[in-house]
């Protein structure tokens, strides 16, 4: 039911006006300013970096957006090694240090997480992600309970003694259909101090190691897996939910929704386990979106140095890395890139290309001059027929990790948030200057379990370009965007909007541009 209302939702999306031409020569609009030191937010992430150069301590963490009170602005949350902090917004690009008030209890090693109301009781709760065991905190009007007995990710032993899981990527989603929300939540290698290995870059230094020396976490699959990333999207576009998972060094995994709560393995076949050489890349963040415009999705994963990002783009129900036609390739050679997401932030109606970049090891320069520890983050202009372009950014580098999306300060269009390790967040504000207007809407089911709708499917019709998004959470690296879908109209005054709905029901509605949120409640 719910393909079906989908393929005529795209159908209808259709017109007898030419396709947008590539905007090659156009303005980019979104000019971005670093607007850090304003904000007034002085958390800096603890990572426990020391002269033992554990593996944990070089990974970070992310950065989670959710309105925790309600006030209708989007406030942060940065999880950290025993001092993970919630920064209030009050507004005027000004943020308030709420930790203590908040009850947030996250004194361990917290690396991520996911935000959703699971519990439908009108306010958003957290899942903290953790390298010595997961937190469930219930949100209840505003301040933060820790759930005990919550699932902590599991635990695994060898003669030494039993060991909490690394968890790092988590969703939130309705993966049995019953209307509820259930948790996926994938796991990184098998380490303890006991098992860090040691390894060199300059000779007599230990540096920290890659990840091929530590086992994966987790074998149900043939390969266990080294997961760092998680996206929750329909890659196959049968109406079921799938899930993509990025590993570290081993082969990812692409499960393919069969049935309620069901999924099988599928990377290798679909084309998306390997680059193009058969080889397994360093594979962190993840993110999908309708790249084209034309209802077919493509994956962007980041990798290590001198492995480029990946950009699986689906032809035929296989994937086939696009990187090098889409300009991607040499741009994003050099870089190591840990946040990917997929937003439109010149509001033209296309998916834009952000990634957040940092190096693992601080002595890299010692031993290849042009790697850098500390990275610029880059962004990637859509130009449309398959094609990007990197535009300006603010250039101060940072050992970029997470990477957030979210309209900070109440203007329509997305700003973004860079977590670095072992420092201080990077805020980058959108001024945007072409005169485009957008539309942003925020899904609700009164009365269901699933009260935000996560798992809905929206198609948004103007000046002869479809858009696609889904209501979702994880994506990125370790991080979590505002629930808020933003839609690009360019000139657009409004549009045509069709909603499936997570039960297949399907909604079409007329929606004048704004950028104030627009809150639709399923009929």
């Amino acid at each position: 039911m719910r393909l079906a209302a989908l393929l005529l939702l795209l159908a209808a999306c259709g017109s007898n006006e030419p396709a947008p031409a590539p905007v090659d020569a156009a303005p980019f609009g979104a000019a971005f300013s670093d607007a850090t030191g304003e904000t007034g937010i002085t958390f800096v992430h603890e990572s426990g970096a020391s002269e033992r150069k554990w593996l944990p301590e070089t990974m970070g963490s992310g950065v989670l957006m959710l309105d925790h009170d309600g006030d209708g602005d989007t406030d942060l949350l940065f999880p950290s090694r025993g001092s993970t902090r919630l920064w209030r917004n009050e507004g005027g690009w000004r943020f308030t240090d709420v930790t203590a008030e908040s009850g947030i209890d996250a004194k361990g090693y917290a690396m991520g997480g996911a935000v959703a109301d699971y519990d439908a009781d009108g306010d958003p709760d957290v899942y903290l992600t953790c390298l010595d065991g997961n937190l469930l905190c219930r949100n209840d009007g505003g301040r933060f309970v820790r759930v005990p007995g919550a699932p902590s990710g599991g635990a695994w032993g060898d003669p030494e003694g039993e060991f909490p899981s690394w968890s790092t990527a988590a969703a939130w989603l309705d993966a049995d259909g019953d209307g509820d929300l259930d948790l996926v939540v994938v796991n990184y290698v098998r380490w303890a101090p006991h098992r860090d290995v040691h390894a060199e870059v300059v000779e007599g230094e230990k540096a920290y190691t890659r990840p091929q020396l530590y086992e994966g976490d987790r074998d149900e699959t043939p390969v266990a897996g080294k997961s760092l990333g998680l996206c929750v999207d329909d890659f196959d576009g049968d109406g079921r939910t799938d899930l993509f998972v990025a590993n570290d060094t081993v082969q990812n995994f692409l499960f393919l929704g069969t049935g309620p709560a069901r999924w099988r393995e599928a990377a290798l076949e679909r084309g998306v386990a390997f680059d193009d050489a058969g080889a397994a890349r360093a594979a962190m963040g993840v993110d999908s979106a309708d790249w084209r415009n034309d209802g077919s999705l493509a994956i962007a994963v980041g990798n290590f140095s001198d492995e480029p990002l990946s950009l699986f783009a689906v032809e035929e129900g296989r994937f086939r890395d696009e990187a090098a036609a889409a300009g991607l390739l040499e741009p994003t050679r050099i870089p190591l890139t840990f946040g990917v997401l997929f937003r439109d932030l010149d509001l033209d109606g296309r998916a834009d290309l952000v990634l957040a970049n940092g190096h693992i090891e601080p002595s890299i320069g010692k031993l290849r001059r042009e790697l850098l520890h500390a990275q610029v983050p880059q962004i990637f202009r859509n130009l449309g027929a398959g094609r990007f372009r990197e535009v300006p950014v603010p250039p101060r580098p940072i050992v970029g990790r997470g990477l957030a999306a979210g309209d900070l300060d109440g203007d329509g269009d997305l700003d973004l948030v860079l977590t670095s390790n072992g420092g201080a967040p990077l805020l980058l504000r959108n001024d945007i200057g072409n005169g485009h207007r957008g539309l942003r809407l925020r899904l609700r089911q009164p009365g269901s379990r699933n009260r935000d709708a996560i798992g809905a499917t929206v198609v948004v019709r103007a000046g002869g370009l479809a858009r696609r998004d889904v209501v979702r959470t994880g994506s990125s690296y370790l991080s979590g965007s505002e629930p808020v879908l933003t839609f690009g109209l360019g000139s657009a005054a409004g549009a045509e909007v069709g909603i499936v709905w997570p039960d297949g029901m399907r909604q079409d509605l007329r929606l004048a541009a704004g950028p104030q949120v627009q809150v639709v409640e399923r009929r």
